[in-house]
């Protein structure tokens, strides 16, 4: 065996042995590095440990870490993995620039356990701002969660806040320094993109809600099968509430947001979206009327997006083939009284809570009355206005009364005959009163007092009330009666109430009154 050639064996083996020694030096000192500046507060485990030098990868395998969460609004966190691993780490990054460069960080099946803090006095301790000292500037190329899992529990881990039974989450460009790990945000990013499956967040004691699917990224949300729903059942609900309370089953199967953007200024958060799309949004209310009344102010509309804890923009939301069924159930032993909307079209401009926004909000809503009769809303009102003025007209045709029969019989112990051919009102109004003037063509219009049974007329009590209602044959040239609208506010019911009786009064003018225009 020639020189040359032992002399490359031995050059060889040492570079092997160099190799080896350089990689268990680095095994050694990534240890050291995480016992020493891994917080006390946090808790980091794992089974096995691997190093490729040559690639600058490294990988932790089962990992487990817990936090007390002296750094975050939760109280404990915890974050189980299949495997943490790190590629494309820089050596001449660290050692001639002092900065950290990462070309992934992936954590491959992550389970995230989060624990909210008790709203007490007493845990002063873990609520404290504690901020994170950070010494060099941290670049990751891209940042990978892989099928994880997540899971927010409240403070005595018995109720479970949110739920996510499958998350994927990639954000490109990751940077953070001394500076922005103290911020709000402790980190920037460029692009990103979050899809998860299955989410359950409980809204309060009676609701929930729900996501088959999600899809966000730069530009798009896509949400699909969207629900918020009351837990019980209607007969379940009534036995639990002493007041009244409305059981909801809302379902959306698409929602989709373009051109999103959220800024975070002095702990505040602003969403900003360009255009929200509602796909056949079907909504269910039902009101079991024998509970008591609730007697407490219900804030309009305008006031409730004031009080909203964040910021909102939104151009435009489109609602396109939706659908509203309300009932009311009195406890008289017969069948719910409904009302239903159906291919419901809307159109929402400038939904914005910005003080510096000048133009009012506005509502333009087409939708079929209990199927037949085509009904139209515009409204609008300015949410920045505190006497929450508002103004509303609107109108419906073609509708054949006795289509009402189903809500009128056994909620007010009424029915109708006739048709409205034509109807047009205008409400203007504020927090306490309202005004306005109504318009309307009908035929043979005529109502019916029922029994107590609701299967028998009244005659006498029906005669007398038409003796002081127009059929509709006594109108000006152009067939039209004429109304007024004033009325007072009753503010411990909701804005729909309040619509409600502003019509009804209109109505009543127009069957009893004179009928002629001002």
């Amino acid at each position: 065996m020639s020189k040359i050639l032992k002399w490359l064996i031995v050059g060889f083996m040492v570079c092997i042995g160099g190799y080896m020694l350089a990689q268990w030096k680095m095994k050694s000192e990534v240890i050291s590095f995480l016992e020493r500046k891994v917080p006390n507060h946090i808790d980091f485990a794992y089974d096995n440990i691997t190093i490729n030098l040559f690639k600058g990868n490294i990988a932790f395998d089962e990992v487990v870490v817990v936090s007390l969460g002296k750094q975050t609004s939760s109280c404990e966190i915890k974050v189980n993995a299949d495997r943490l691993s790190i590629t494309g780490f820089s050596y001449w990054k660290l050692l001639f620039k002092k900065s950290i460069f990462l070309k992934t960080l992936t954590l491959t099946k992550p389970h995230l356990n989060f624990k909210t803090c008790p709203n007490d006095s007493d845990n002063e301790e873990a609520n404290k701002s504690n901020p994170i000292k950070l010494l060099k500037e941290i670049f990751v190329e891209e940042l990978i969660f892989d099928s994880g899992i997540v899971e927010i529990w409240d403070a005595n881990e018995e109720v479970e806040l949110i739920s996510i039974e499958s998350i994927d989450l990639s954000l490109k460009q990751v940077t953070t320094n001394p500076e922005i790990i103290t911020k709000y945000v402790p980190f920037t990013f460029t692009e990103y993109k979050l899809d998860f499956q299955k989410f359950n967040a409980p809204l309060g004691e009676f609701e929930a809600l729900k996501m088959e699917s999600m899809v966000i990224d730069n530009s798009n949300i896509d949400i699909n099968n969207i629900s918020l729903a009351t837990i019980y059942s209607k007969s379940e609900l009534s036995k639990k509430i002493t007041y009244q309370r409305d059981h909801i089953n809302l379902f959306i199967p698409s929602i989709n947001v373009e051109d999103h953007n959220y800024v975070v200024s002095n702990d505040s958060l602003q969403v900003n979206f360009k255009e929200l799309f509602l796909t056949k949004p079907m909504l269910e209310m039902y009101r079991d009327k024998s509970r008591l009344e609730d007697f407490r102010n219900k804030p309009l509309y305008a006031e409730l997006l004031r009080k909203l804890p964040f910021k909102v923009a939104i151009d435009s939301v489109f609602i396109e083939k939706g659908s509203i069924i309300y009932e009311e159930d009195i406890p008289n032993n017969v069948k719910a009284g409904a009302l239903s909307f159906e291919k419901l079209d809307a159109t929402i401009s400038n939904l914005s809570n910005l003080v510096n926004v000048e133009d009012p909000l506005k509502i333009q809503l087409r939708a079929n009355l209990m199927g037949v009769g085509k009904f139209h809303l515009d409204w609008e009102f300015d949410v920045q206005d505190l006497r929450n003025t508002f103004l509303i007209s609107g109108g419906l045709s073609s509708f054949n009364t006795a289509n009402l029969n189903d809500f009128l019989v056994p909620n007010l112990r009424t029915q109708t005959t006739g048709t409205i051919d034509q109807l047009y009102f205008t409400i203007s109004g504020d927090d306490n009163a309202a005004t306005g003037d109504i318009k309307m063509s009908y035929e043979d219009f005529k109502f019916q007092v029922l029994n107590k049974e609701r299967n028998g007329i009244k005659k006498v009590l029906s005669f007398i009330g038409n003796l002081f209602v127009n059929d509709g044959s006594k109108a000006d040239e152009n067939g039209y009666r004429y109304g007024d609208i004033n009325v007072e506010r009753v503010k411990n019911k909701s804005f729909f109430n309040y619509l409600w009786i502003n019509l009804q009064d209109g109505l009543l003018d127009v069957l009893t009154g004179n009928g002629k225009k001002d």
